[in-house]
């Protein structure tokens, strides 16, 4: 059996709502008062789960650092600013697209977003490789 994945991975926090694929799109139910906390704040995001390989990833959001975020059933937790570049990790599943995962992002993250959200998402996806914290040098 495989264990099911730590918060906040743990997939029975949040309701299926659709599927890629073998893949579940989970999100909080819309009573569930973390939906309007975590879109307010810019937490929102989606999770695809592989039940069958016990595999979560969560979606960018300011609860990953603008990143992917997966965990694998061994507790290794990678996290890519790029699909493409998580997909590796996830092998040997069928992994879905880049296109179907954004239109994943769109329908069940962006629609919930205010706009300021939104703009911030943008940015995420326009410079993956600039939304590190800049190294400081104590003098």
């Amino acid at each position: 059996m495989i264990a099911v994945a730590p918060r906040p991975h743990d997939p029975r926090e949040r309701d299926e709502i659709a599927r890629v694929g073998a893949w579940q799109v989970r999100q909080f139910s819309p009573g569930d008062a973390k939906l309007a906390y975590f879109t307010s704040r810019g937490f929102l995001h989606v999770q695809l789960w592989h039940a069958g390989a016990g595999i979560s990833v969560l979606t960018p959001s300011r609860l990953t650092a603008g990143r992917f975020e997966a965990w694998l059933p061994g507790g290794q937790r990678p996290a890519s600013y790029a699909w493409r570049d998580l997909m590796p990790h996830l092998d040997p599943v069928v992994i879905p697209t880049p296109a179907e995962v954004r239109a994943v992002e769109r329908w069940f993250v962006a629609r919930h977003e205010p706009p300021e959200v939104r703009l911030l998402r943008a940015w995420w996806a326009a410079a993956p490789g600039t939304r590190q914290r800049p190294r400081v040098r104590h003098v």
